[in-house]
C-alpha cells in the first residue's frame, strides 16, 4: 500500500489524490487505509517516514561511519576527511542520478516548495543529521575556513548532487544524453570529486 501511495502522491499530489486511486491501486480493500493509517493525511506521513528510511538504508552506513570517525581518531589534516567526504557524495549521486529514487522524487521536490507536516520527517529524520555530519567533516577538512562558511559550503555541495535529480530533464540536455546509467553516475561522482577538491584544498597543496 505505501508502494502504490508513493506512485500515486508523486503523480497527482496529495491535494488531489484520492484515498480510493490509492486503494485501486494497491488492489486493497479502501478501508485498509482508514484501519492503518486513519486517514489520508496519516498514509502521506507513513509515506515520507518509509522514504526517509529508504535514503537512510543507502546514506545511513555512510553517514555513520563519518560520525564514528569524527568522534573517535580521524587524524587531523584532509586527506582522510575528503575520502570519507567522496563516499558520501558518491553514495548519494547514485541515488539521486540513479534510477532508485524515481518514485519518490517528486514527492521530496514538492516539499522542498511547499512543505507540510511531513517536511519534519524529511528535515529531522534526513536532512538535519546528514547536513551536521557534513558540516563537521567539512570543519576538520578546512579548519581555517578558507572555504568559507561550511554551513555555505555544505548547502552548496547538496545543490550539486540534487541538480541531478529535481533538474533531470535540464541535465539531459546539456550532457546530451537520453539518459544517466552507470557511465554516467561514474562520470558524475569524479567530476563531483573534482569539484571538492577545488573548493576545499588550495591550489598549491592539491596532487
Amino acid at each position: 500500500m505505501i508502494r502504490a501511495a508513493i506512485d500515486v502522491f508523486g503523480r497527482d499530489g496529495f491535494d488531489a489524490t484520492r484515498t480510493r486511486t490509492i486503494a485501486e491501486t494497491a488492489k486493497v480493500n479502501q478501508a485498509l487505509i482508514g484501519y492503518h493509517f486513519r486517514n489520508k493525511e496519516g498514509l502521506y506521513l507513513a509515506v515520507f517516514a518509509d522514504i526517509v528510511e529508504q535514503i537512510r538504508a543507502r546514506i545511513g552506513p555512510v553517514l555513520a561511519e563519518i560520525e564514528a570517525a569524527l568522534d573517535g581518531d580521524l587524524p587531523p589534516g584532509r586527506e582522510d576527511g575528503l575520502a570519507l567526504l567522496f563516499r558520501m557524495t558518491d553514495a548519494f549521486i547514485l541515488l539521486m542520478a540513479g534510477t532508485e529514487s524515481n518514485p519518490w522524487a517528486q514527492l521530496v521536490v514538492r516539499e522542498q516548495q511547499s512543505p507540510t507536516a511531513a517536511f519534519a520527517l524529511l528535515h529531522d529524520g534526513l536532512m538535519r543529521p546528514v547536513s551536521r555530519g557534513l558540516i563537521r567533516l567539512v570543519q576538520h577538512i578546512d579548519p581555517m575556513a578558507q572555504a568559507g562558511d561550511p554551513r555555505l559550503v555544505v548547502a552548496t555541495i547538496m545543490g550539486q548532487m540534487l541538480v541531478f535529480r529535481v533538474a533531470r530533464a535540464a541535465v539531459l540536455r546539456i550532457i546530451d544524453q537520453p539518459a544517466i546509467g552507470p557511465d554516467e553516475i561514474v562520470a558524475i561522482q569524479g567530476q563531483l570529486r573534482r569539484n571538492l577538491t577545488a573548493m576545499l584544498v588550495p591550489a598549491g597543496d592539491r596532487s
